[in-house]
C-alpha cells in the first residue's frame, strides 16, 4: 500500500489526513498550532507538532508512527522557502516537503485549476494563478504586526480599538460589554493589561471574532461595522491579486479559513468581492487546505489525486 500525507499548519491549530493510492483517507487528527511566531528560528517545536500530528493520523489509520510514507507535503501559515527554517521531521517519508499555506489552499478550493482563493481564520491572505499551473502570486500574509487585514485576528483587534476609542470618549457599547464578558475580564485595561503581558494569546485573541460576528449577525451596529470592513479588506486582497494576473474576462474565486463558516460573513464578503471585482464568479471550494496538501502529496508522489481527496 503507498501512503502519503497532507498537513495544514495553521495558527490556530494544525490538521493532517493520510490517504492511500485510490485516494481515500485512512487516517486524520488534529492538534496544536505549527507556526513560529514568537519562536526563534532554531526551535524544534513545529517539527514537534507536524510530527505528532502525523503519528496521531497514522494512528488513527491502524498504522504505527514509523510507517513508511511516499510523501508528506505541510502547507505552513507563514512558511516561506528560503527565509523560514524548514522543519527535520522524524516522520519516515521519501520525500518532505514544506510550502506556504496559501499553495495547499489554492489547491484544496479549486483542484489546480486557474483562480484566487482568499484565506481567512487567525491570518488572512490571496494568492491566485492563471493559466493553471501557472506560478502563484500573493497578497497579504504578513503577519498579524504588519497586516492579516479582515482575519480573526483583525477583527478581534479592531472591535477592541473601537470599544476602547469608545472608552475614552465615555461611550461604552455593545462591543466592551462582549469582550468583558468574552474574557472574563473586570475592565478595558485589565483586558489590555493581560494581552500585554503574554495572558492572552494570539490564539485566544482570535478566538473573540466569532463573538463579535454573532453580535453583528443579531444587529449589533458596532459590530456590524467591524464585519463589513473585516470583508472589504479580504475582498482588496483579491482585487490585488487579480491586478497581477493576465486579464480576464471572468475570473474564478474561492475562499477558505474558519472566518467562512460563519454564513453571513461569508455572504457580506461575496457582497464585498462583487463591488471590487465585477468579473469575478464566486464559486466555493473543493476541500479545504487539508485536503490540498493532499492532493500536492499525491502528485509529489508520482500518483493521480482524486477529484476530492476526502473520504
Amino acid at each position: 500500500m503507498i501512503l502519503c500525507a497532507g498537513v495544514d499548519g495553521g495558527q490556530s491549530s494544525t490538521s493532517a489526513r493520510v490517504g492511500d493510492e485510490s485516494g481515500a483517507v485512512v487516517g486524520a487528527a488534529s492538534g496544536p498550532p505549527a507556526d513560529l511566531v514568537g519562536e526563534p528560528r532554531g526551535s524544534p517545536r513545529q517539527a514537534e507538532v507536524l510530527d505528532g500530528v502525523l503519528a496521531d493520523a497514522l494512528a488513527a489509520a491502524g498504522l504505527p508512527a514509523g510507517t513508511r510514507l511516499a510523501a508528506v507535503v505541510a502547507g505552513i501559515s507563514g512558511y516561506d522557502e528560503g527565509v523560514s527554517p524548514a522543519p527535520h521531521l522524524r516522520a519516515n517519508a521519501a520525500q518532505s516537503l514544506f510550502v506556504h499555506d496559501t499553495l495547499i489552499a489554492h489547491a484544496g478550493a479549486l483542484a489546480g485549476a486557474a483562480g484566487i482563493v482568499v484565506l481567512a481564520g487567525t491570518g488572512s491572505v490571496a494568492v491566485g494563478c492563471d493559466p493553471p499551473g501557472s506560478p502563484l502570486v500573493r497578497a497579504g500574509g504578513w503577519g498579524y504586526f504588519f497586516g492579516d487585514e479582515g482575519s480573526a485576528l483583525w477583527i478581534a483587534r479592531a472591535a477592541l480599538r473601537r470599544a476602547m476609542w469608545q472608552a475614552d470618549f465615555g461611550e461604552p457599547g455593545v462591543l466592551e460589554r462582549l469582550a468583558l464578558a468574552h474574557f472574563a475580564s473586570n475592565s478595558l485595561r485589565a483586558l489590555q493589561h493581560a494581552v500585554a503581558h503574554g495572558e492572552i494569546d494570539r490564539p485566544a485573541l482570535a478566538a473573540f471574532a466569532p463573538a463579535v460576528l454573532a453580535a453583528a449577525r443579531a444587529g449589533a451596529a458596532d459590530a456590524c461595522a467591524v464585519r463589513r470592513t473585516a470583508a472589504d479588506e479580504l475582498a482588496a486582497l483579491a482585487r490585488t491579486v487579480d491586478e497581477r494576473l493576465p486579464p480576464a474576462s471572468l475570473r474564478l474565486v474561492s475562499y477558505a479559513g474558519g472566518l467562512f463558516a460563519d454564513e453571513a460573513f461569508g455572504e457580506i464578503f461575496e457582497d464585498s468581492l462583487v463591488l471590487a471585482l465585477p468579473h469575478a464568479e464566486i464559486v466555493a471550494p473543493l476541500g479545504d487546505p487539508v485536503d490540498g496538501a493532499l492532493r500536492l502529496a499525491f502528485h509529489a508522489a508520482g500518483l493521480a489525486a482524486p477529484a476530492d481527496a476526502r473520504g
